[in-house]
Order: structure tokens, then C-alpha cells, then sequence
């Protein structure tokens, strides 16, 4: 029988349930833009599928797929969002799952480049390019507001759902949406769900949905269950990251980045090639610098040090199923969860299959491939220093660098394995800090002198 998909009038004629196409989003991150495509084709969220999240900050491209959406609707939508873009469609039988990417490719202007000129600079990076960088979670993992992602995921992890909802619509200092908190602490759910903003706020507009539709607050295990899939794993994947975070400090700490020594884990380090690992299964276990859980690593020993380096050492995402390094290191991800009630041993417990993480292994250290750099100068800071795809196709002219600019900017290209972050690497470039407000304020101060 064929079927017709919710909200299309015609028949369903294409080659396979899911519509594949590419996102190229500029100022909004990837859930908040595929939340608003789903409110405006009246589906939810689920609906849609990508191999991972885009910043924020930038202009991103993406592969996403739809399930039974037809992409005549998907380009009317397109139009109607700013700063995006919908093309390149196709029609396949898989929806596209976290992690089914073997890398990301990046293109970073550095403006007002002060104190340091080609040569200074030259140094750092080959070093950036023959060394690499160490492999930490970027402040993104964590959310930029004053309570971090990683604290709701302890909450998720110790099943306390009254306080998961309380941490996600608590007010907070420095928040936007001050108003629409203050209405849902109030107990006026519907007035709060009008007040919150639909680009910025996708898991507090989904909890006040699910308590709007059901009259009251009560069932806060609901409410949770109604926020996006992929946004609620990342609260526990945040904590995750922020335990792997702490062991990755105290190992560089205690044995620095020579090599790999005795007790460390190793699993010979493939770059940019897909790990093979069940996104789904094991959704704990990102591609490229993370491997899955059931990939045994090797216990470095004195006889058997010397065939491995500092890129096949790997630290473990804490998990049921992991293997855990026999030195010091281990004992900071026992007395890390001690601290906020949990065990790397009690995370197959959770009463929700979802939330039952086996864990994955990350390199401790990475490089990243095809990295290039390129000075330039300008004078006009609302000028493009660089090409979006979206350039290339309308054939818009690459920018060059104006000799007689008053600026010095440095752009750099580089791949890395999925799950890396770009910004961990800007800050060994810089030895600055690299979170949103710091960068903002930088930049208001340049533009001033």
C-alpha cells in the first residue's frame, strides 16, 4: 500500500522514506534550525536525522536527512528561514544517524592579529600542524550559561527528574529569556511557552509543550522524554566529556605528551577514517577520535611501549563497558562520579535503556590533516575574508587580501576526526580563551581602537 506523508496531499513516489539534503545555516545551531523547519511543516523533530551538531558560531554546511518529507515542501520552508539555506536533495532508505561521519573540514578567520607577524607565528604553527593538539571537549560540550549541560546530565544519570526539569527552567543570571522563566515559575506554563523564544530554547519550549498538553507539572520524567532526542543525550554525553576532561589533564599532568607509557591504553589511531561503530546502539561512542566500547585497546607495558605514540593513547569515556588505564589516572574518574553520586560501574543501572552508557575510547592527542595558512590584510571588517559554499555556487569572487589594509588577519583550513573541536586548537594557536563572550569582547575592543 502506498502511504501518504503527514501534511502531503500526493502520494508518496520516491526512491526510499528519507529525503536527504544539505544544510548550510549561518548564527543558529543545527536542533534549533531543524526545530523550526518541524514547527513550520507541523512534524516533529525526530523527523529529521544528522550525523552530528553545528556551532552556533559560523556559517556550517551539513548533510540531513527527513523522514517521508518530500523536498518540494523542504524548499518552500528554506525560504521562509534567514540565514539558511536547503539544497542538493536526494532520496535514500537509511536515515542519518550520530556519528555516520568520518571528519569535519574548517575554514577560520582570525582577525586583528596584533603582536605577532608570519615569522613569530611560524613556529606554532608547524607545531599545530606536525603535533598537533591536545584532544579536550570544547566549552561548547557544556553549554555557555551558568549551569552547565554536564550538571542536568548528572541529574539524567541519577534518574532525578524533578531536578532535571528544575535545572533546564530554572532562571539563570545573564539569561535572555528572564521573562519567560519568571512565567513558568509562576506556574503559567502557557504564557511561558509564548514567551520563550523558538530559535534559543528548544528543550524548555518542549518541556513547556508537554506540560501545557498535560494540564500540569507532575510528570517531569514526561516532559524530559519530550525534548529531542539528540539534545537529551548530549546532557549526559556533556558529563561524560567533562569526566574524560579531568583524566586527560591529570595524565598529560603526571606523564606529559613524549609518548605513550606504561599502564596508558592504546588503540592504533586511523585519523579520519569511520570507526564503524552502531551510532545507535552505542551512542556514547562518536566516530574519528572516539572509538567505540567493544574495541579492545592494548595495555602498554615496559616491554611493549616502544611500538606505540602519544596519538594511539586513549583514555576512556566513562562507562559500563569500558577498560580503565592501570596508573594514577584511574583514580580520578572514581573519585570524580564518588563526588556526584555516581560509579563508572552502576551506569548499566539506569532505569531507561537510553541512558545506560557503555562508554567509548578518545585520543588523547590529535593532528589535524591538509592544515594551511594564509596571511592577509583588511581595512573594511564587514568584508568576507572567506567563501561559504553558498558563495561558491553563485559564483561570487574568493577574497583577496588588501595590501594596503590596516588589519592583519590569519586564515587557516584544516580537517579534523569528528568530535574534535576546532576551538580546542585556535586556543594553542592564541592561548586565549575561546568561549563566545570572551571572543565578542575582543572583537568590540579592536573595533574601537
Amino acid at each position: 500500500n502506498v502511504q501518504r506523508p503527514r501534511g502531503w496531499g500526493a502520494q508518496w513516489r520516491h526512491a526510499g522514506d528519507h529525503c536527504y539534503f544539505v544544510l548550510q545555516k549561518e548564527n543558529s545551531d543545527t536542533m534549533d534550525v531543524l526545530g523550526q523547519i518541524a514547527r513550520k511543516l507541523r512534524v516533529k523533530p525526530r523527523a529529521f536525522g544528522t550525523a552530528g551538531t553545528k556551532d552556533k558560531r559560523g556559517i556550517t554546511v551539513q548533510r540531513c536527512s527527513a523522514h517521508r518529507i518530500d523536498h518540494k515542501r523542504l524548499i518552500g520552508i528554506g525560504r521562509q528561514l534567514r540565514g539558511v539555506q536547503l539544497g542538493n536533495f536526494s532520496y535514500g532508505a537509511e536515515e542519518l544517524r550520530l556519528g555516520q561521519l568520518a571528519g569535519n573540514r574548517f575554514c577560520i578567520v582570525l582577525r586583528y592579529v596584533q603582536g605577532a607577524d608570519e615569522n613569530g607565528l611560524e613556529p606554532v604553527l608547524e607545531a599545530l600542524r606536525n603535533t598537533g593538539f591536545i584532544n579536550y571537549y570544547g566549552m561548547q560540550r557544556f553549554g555557555t550559561q551558568s549551569i552547565s549541560s554536564h550538571t542536568v546530565g548528572i541529574a539524567v544519570l541519577k534518574a532525578d527528574w524533578p531536578l532535571v526539569i528544575d535545572l533546564i527552567m530554572r532562571p539563570r543570571p545573564g539569561d535572555n529569556n528572564e521573562a519567560a522563566r519568571a512565567l513558568y515559575m509562576q506556574g503559567d506554563f502557557a504564557g511561558a511557552l509564548r514567551a520563550m523564544p523558538g530559535r534559543s530554547a528548544v528543550a524548555e519550549r518542549a518541556v513547556l509543550q508537554a506540560f501545557v498538553n498535560a494540564g500540569d507539572s507532575t510528570n517531569a520524567m514526561a516532559a524530559f522524554g519530550a525534548i529531542p532526542r539528540n539534545l537529551r543525550l548530549m546532557y549526559v554525553h556533556a558529563y561524560q566529556s567533562f569526566v574524560w576532561n579531568a583524566a586527560t589533564s591529570l595524565r598529560i599532568s603526571l606523564f606529559g605528551v613524549s609518548g605513550a607509557v606504561p599502564g596508558d591504553l592504546v588503540i592504533k589511531a586511523k585519523g579520519l577514517s569511520l570507526a564503524g561503530a552502531d551510532a545507535e546502539a552505542d551512542a556514547d561512542a562518536d566516530n574519528g577520535t572516539q572509538v567505540a566500547s567493544d574495541t579492545e585497546p592494548t595495555l602498554v607495558t615496559v616491554a611493549n611501549a616502544h611500538e606505540y605514540t602519544i596519538y594511539d593513547v586513549v583514555l576512556p569515556l566513562p562507562g559500563w563497558a569500558v577498560r580503565y588505564p592501570e596508573h594514577q589516572v584511574q583514580n580520578v574518574y572514581k573519585e570524580l562520579m564518588d563526588n556526584d553520586g555516581l560509579s563508572p560501574a552502576s551506569m548499566d543501572k539506569h532505569p531507561m535503556k537510553e541512558y545506560r552508557l557503555a562508554g567509548a575510547y578518545r585520543h588523547v592527542v590529535v593532528r589535524p590533516r591538509d592544515f594551511t595558512h594564509q596571511w592577509m590584510r583588511f581595512t573594511d571588517d564587514t568584508v568576507a575574508l572567506t567563501q561559504s559554499d553558498s558563495d561558491k555556487i553563485d559564483g561570487k569572487p574568493l577574497p583577496v587580501s588588501v595590501p594596503e589594509g590596516i588589519h592583519v588577519a590569519l586564515k587557516l583550513a584544516f580537517d579534523l576526526p569528528s568530535s574534535s573541536y576546532a576551538t580546542m586548537l585556535l586556543r594553542e594557536l592564541m592561548r586565549k580563551e575561546t568561549a563566545a563572550g570572551h571572543q565578542s569582547t575582543l572583537s568590540s575592543s579592536n573595533k574601537a581602537n
